[in-house]
């Protein structure tokens, strides 16, 4: 195995443009089933892509609102929006995306200032290596971390086939819900999925 594959990088295909790696539905099902948000009436999904968790969050609670944003249009609620630029005159109980990677940390960071009850994202679980990132975790109110105990298989420009193989894309890297709880103080809580 290359070095490209044991990183958990494809040795055939090149980055998913605009680093779009959509989050099977399935996932956030699975975590919710776990960890209830019933008590959020505002949602906001600001890395949407084809809506897959927001569709999730609309399907199990009903009653709340949904606000879906991406940078990129792709057909699904309103494209063109810049999550890290847009100014924000309204605030959300739970803000849950998958961000692009690269700048995971920007959106936690603008999340934090925009939620008053929880920010939720789907995160390699390498996000925990690296001293920046110890440094950085450690002045936030990361409560949970919900690590899968089975391959997650995030889908490559929002498509779940492969269209190499006819099957669904795998992957080698290993996912995890991160959940920060606004006014948290404390260490932080390893639970599996």
């Amino acid at each position: 195995m290359k070095g490209r594959a044991l990183a958990g990088a494809s040795e055939t295909f090149e980055r998913a443009e605009n680093d779009f790696y959509a989050t099977d539905p399935k996932s956030l099902e699975d975590f919710i089933k776990l960890f209830d948000l019933s008590d959020c009436k505002i949602f906001y999904e600001p890395a949407c892509g084809m809506g897959h968790l927001s569709e999730v969050l609309k399907k199990t609670y009903p009653d709340s609102k949904v606000y879906s944003t991406d940078l990129i249009e792709r057909g699904y609620g309103k494209g063109g929006i810049d999550f890290l630029k847009a100014n924000y005159k309204v605030r959300f109980d739970c803000i849950l995306t998958n961000p692009p990677f690269v700048l995971a940390k920007e959106f936690i960071e603008k999340s934090l200032k925009l939620s008053d009850k929880y920010v939720i994202m789907f995160l390699k679980i390498q996000f925990l290596e690296g001293k920046s990132r110890k440094d950085f975790l450690e002045q936030t109110p990361l409560k949970y971390v919900y690590i899968f105990s089975e391959r997650q298989q995030p889908m490559r420009n929002g498509e779940n086939i492969n269209p190499n193989t006819g099957k669904k894309w795998c992957s080698t890297m290993c996912f995890a819900w991160f959940v920060w709880e606004i006014g948290y103080k404390g260490e932080p809580i390893i639970r599996w999925i």
